[in-house]
């Protein structure tokens, strides 16, 4: 399930103009005092964009950081920005959810079920748009990952 970018490189949060958001699906378990992220788009990490480039015809990158004390709910991802923007169907999308640090206890992120912990630095996870998957940070540290999105090379 887990891969791995060979070359990963320490993740440091300096500099980036973070946005706030809120998690998605809305219960009333999860609402926006639980749900609350952080978003930044256009990362710049080399690391992440030679795999970028490598891995995909066209794509976008973010990162999200998540406080302690945060879930983002059971959701599959839409990429509708994406395929409009890119006039593809969203059954074509691929998203790489990259871990930017090691696992640190109480990260825990969860694909059709099944939980993934112990993760290090520079391993991912495969998305469309059909997997169900969440995340949370119940641990007392900020958990940062990274998002690729986008249209896979053929083989």
């Amino acid at each position: 399930m887990l891969q791995q970018i060979d070359n990963a490189t320490k993740f440091y949060d300096k500099g980036y103009e973070w946005i706030l958001h809120e998690g998605e699906p809305q219960t009333e378990h999860y609402q926006n005092f639980n749900t609350l992220h952080y978003q930044v788009f256009n990362t710049n990490i080399p690391y992440i964009i030679d795999f970028a480039e490598k891995t995909f015809e066209k794509y976008t990158c973010s990162m999200i950081k998540q406080e302690p004390a945060k879930v983002i709910p059971l959701h599959t991802d839409k990429y509708y920005i994406f395929s409009k923007k890119h006039k593809c169907n969203p059954d074509n999308v691929t998203r790489i959810n990259i871990f930017l640090e090691d696992w640190k206890s109480g990260h825990y992120f969860e694909l059709e079920e099944k939980p993934i912990t112990n993760w290090k630095k520079g391993q991912y996870v495969i998305l469309n748009n059909k997997i169900k998957h969440r995340s949370a940070n119940v641990g007392d540290q900020t958990k940062y990952t990274a998002q690729i999105t986008g249209i896979l090379k053929s083989l």
